[in-house]
């Protein structure tokens, strides 16, 4: 597989191959183009949670569990002294660190189930309904950002293909099919779960259709030469 590193320079470099063209058709403001090129970067490193030792997964799960004990004491602000406060916080976020990353760990195994395409669907669909509901972006900017989370995730799982072929050795690796795929055979229960949540949110979540067709037609506008 591909290094951290490769990863979020081939996110890096893919998203603004598409960033720049969408910025200069009038798509993408300045401001949305540097959110898209964070979105890109994080989803060229999202498949790779499911590694024990993934640096995303780490920084993921420190934020998680600094924040969200964080977020539920403040709500009860006016109920303990502050050293109290400060007590449970450190407590709860050690305790909350070790039982997510534990359980993540002994649930999920490398190139499983997140490392698969329609998991970065669901993240696309999530992120948009991110931006949408929560962010309140227009819908075409949301559906945007769904997009290139979607796009820097398919970055990723493609350039561990690639890592698998070994073309420089002439060999290929037994790793070779087990990022770019649709099913997880060995997870089916979950595959199939995956696909039911996915097909769920396409009918909640609204997207910009239209979108898509813009972004075509910038590509196709390209002058390589």
């Amino acid at each position: 597989m591909a290094s951290f590193e490769q990863h979020l320079n081939g996110a890096v470099i893919a998203s603004g191959v598409i960033i720049v063209p969408l910025h200069s058709a009038g798509l993408l403001s300045v401001e949305g183009s540097f959110i898209m090129l964070f979105l890109g970067m994080i989803g060229g490193v999202l498949p790779d949670l499911d590694s024990d030792s993934s640096k995303p997964l780490q920084v993921v799960f420190k934020v998680i569990s600094i924040f969200a004990p964080l977020l539920v004491l403040l709500t009860f602000k006016q109920s303990f002294p502050l050293v109290v406060m400060i007590a449970i916080w450190v407590l709860a976020s050690l305790l909350l660190h070790l039982i997510l990353f534990r359980s993540f760990i002994a649930l999920t195994t490398h190139r499983g189930i997140i490392h698969s395409i329609p998991m970065g669907v669901l993240f696309a669909q999530l992120t948009t309904a991110f931006f949408l509901y929560n962010l309140h972006y227009e819908l075409a900017f949301a559906t945007l950002a769904g997009f290139f989370i979607l796009y820097g995730y398919l970055v990723h799982l493609l350039l561990d293909e690639i890592v698998s072929l070994n073309a420089l050795g002439l060999r290929v690796k037994h790793s070779i099919g087990s990022a770019f795929k649709l099913f997880d055979f060995k997870n089916w229960r979950g595959s199939i779960v995956l696909y039911l949540l996915i097909a769920f949110f396409a009918y909640k979540i609204p997207f910009y259709r239209e979108i898509f067709v813009e972004i075509l037609n910038v590509i196709k506008s390209i002058k390589i030469y």
